[in-house]
């Protein structure tokens, strides 16, 4: 039975990855996607902050209030940095008050980019499977 996975991983192990690699890439992109929307729309609000800690290593977590509800985002030691001992600030939002960006975090941030890289590799790490593939038939 082991073996039987052992084979079938090391013959389809790099389609597979670079399938999960596109998936990944996708998510990366869509979230890139979502950040500009709401950075055209420009529509902010005011939000009462509740606490900006950091969890781990360059992990930082803005927890902050909304219209009655409280948010959890994860972000930048920067931006910690800029609203410590502040109560309220303005944040960018959707229509639906569910996505909150910084003003400038989508310019600082790199969906886009590393979406497209990721992509690229997956289909890099596809093409030499399926090479793998026909060369072992």
């Amino acid at each position: 039975m082991g073996n039987k996975i052992l084979t079938f991983l090391n013959k389809y192990g790099l389609i597979f990855g670079g399938i999960f690699m596109i998936l990944v890439s996708l998510i990366i992109i869509r979230n890139g996607y979502l950040d500009k929307k709401i950075t055209e729309s420009n529509k902010t609000v005011n939000v009462k902050v509740i606490d900006c800690y950091e969890i781990g290593k360059r992990n930082y977590f803005l927890k902050f209030e909304f219209n009655g509800k409280t948010f959890v985002k994860r972000t930048k030691e920067k931006y910690c940095k800029e609203i410590n001992n502040t109560e309220n600030i303005q944040l960018l939002t959707n229509q639906n008050h569910d996505r909150f960006i910084f003003a400038d975090e989508y310019k600082t941030d790199n969906d886009f980019a590393y979406g497209f890289l990721l992509l690229g590799f997956a289909f890099v790490i596809i093409f030499k499977g399926y090479r793998n593939l026909k060369s072992d038939k």
